[in-house]
């Protein structure tokens, strides 16, 4: 079990350092959008396409790094006066209840929603007409790494609610 957890979260790991970089080339994209704009008075009809496409990458696909680093927003009023063994408990039935079913989801309609873009090579509305099936693909994806992700939150609440250590 501790090598499929190491897995997941060497691969969330990899994905969220490599994809973080995309925000230095989205900000290059901006930046050269600018200065066109502004300096030669010549728009980049594809920068706001392939921005707006990358910022989705980066947003969705990081998901499940920022799992791993306990980075999502969590409302811990109640949380934070439970014993550490009460609050993996807490964990462990809101990740049940809540996580994994909106996951399921997730990956159910963003399947359909990524396959139907690939079958009729969808593009964005833009100037440009970037195709947007690649980036829809990201949705199935995303839903995959957070559910891998949450199983590790899972047996690592589990090891905790039994009162031993996450690792």
């Amino acid at each position: 079990m501790n090598a499929f957890l190491r897995f997941v979260d060497g691969l969330n790991t990899w994905i969220g350092r490599v994809v973080g970089w995309v925000m230095v080339f989205i900000m290059f994209v901006t930046v050269y959008d600018i200065v066109a704009r502004r300096l030669f008075n010549a728009p980049v009809p594809w920068a706001f396409d392939v921005s707006t496409q990358l910022f989705g990458l980066h947003f969705m696909i990081v998901a499940g790094y920022a799992l791993l680093h306990d980075e999502h927003v969590s409302i811990n009023i109640f949380k934070n006066r439970l014993s550490r063994r009460n609050q993996a408990r807490l964990d462990i039935l809101s990740f049940v209840v809540f996580f994994f079913p909106f996951m399921t989801l997730l990956l159910v309609y963003g399947w359909d929603f990524a396959a139907r873009s690939w079958a009729t090579r969808e593009t964005s509305w833009g100037a440009t007409a970037l195709p947007v099936y690649y980036i829809k693909t990201v949705i199935p994806v995303t839903a995959v790494l957070l559910m891998l992700q949450g199983v590790c939150r899972i047996v690592r609440m589990a090891r905790v609610a039994r009162g031993g250590e996450p690792e």
